[in-house]
């Protein structure tokens, strides 16, 4: 019976009662309604979500311990559907950001390990994006990654480098297209040349 126990606990140890909570609180309504109630629906599974916030579809959350205390969404954002937020890290999300649909955000993941298990030690580092930033539908932001304030990600680019405020990225890796209206902090050369 202690073992029955063990089995259980270690099976529900990052089950999210909070979350599964919101998430039938908002099964009755349809993507793009209730865009609102959602944001409450994330505020009650404990996510600091700012005012005027916008969730079109319940985003997919995963990760282990409370949430809360690693992910943080800013004022005015706009999310679209199925995004995908791994919080083995901190994600941490300005204000005015807008995220296209199928977008991922990873924090987690794998250091090469020997021929016997290649995944090996779990790597995490935080991400973070600037205010008014822009995410194109299904582009892909890898661990440790640093998106600028007013920044925009073209769809389906994977970003695995720091993105300059003010610039346009596209690609897969993404690589600078242009800069856009507004201060900027670095260069695209110098981004460029690191």
């Amino acid at each position: 019976m202690e073992k029955l126990i063990k089995v259980i606990q270690e099976e529900f140890s990052n089950f999210q009662w909070r979350w599964q909570l919101a998430r039938l609180l908002t099964l009755p309504f349809p993507i793009y309604a209730g865009n609102r109630f959602r944001a409450a629906a994330l505020r009650l599974a404990g996510i600091s979500v700012g005012r005027g916030t916008l969730i079109q579809g319940l985003p997919i959350i995963f990760g282990p311990g409370k949430w809360g205390e690693r992910f943080s969404i800013g004022e005015t954002c706009v999310f679209s559907t199925r995004i995908y937020f791994d919080l083995a890290a901190p994600i941490t999300i300005g204000d005015a950001v807008h995220i296209g649909p199928r977008t991922m955000l990873v924090t987690g993941g794998h250091k090469i390990g020997p021929p016997t298990r290649r995944s090996g030690q779990t790597a995490r580092l935080p991400i973070k994006i600037g205010n008014g930033a822009w995410l194109g539908a299904r582009c892909m932001i890898m661990p440790g990654v640093t998106i600028g304030e007013g920044a925009v990600i073209a769809a389906g680019s994977l970003v695995r480098k720091d993105v300059p405020p003010h610039t346009l990225v596209a690609g897969v890796p993404a690589v600078i297209k242009r800069q856009l209206e507004g201060p900027v902090e670095k260069t695209v050369s110098q981004m460029e040349a690191s």
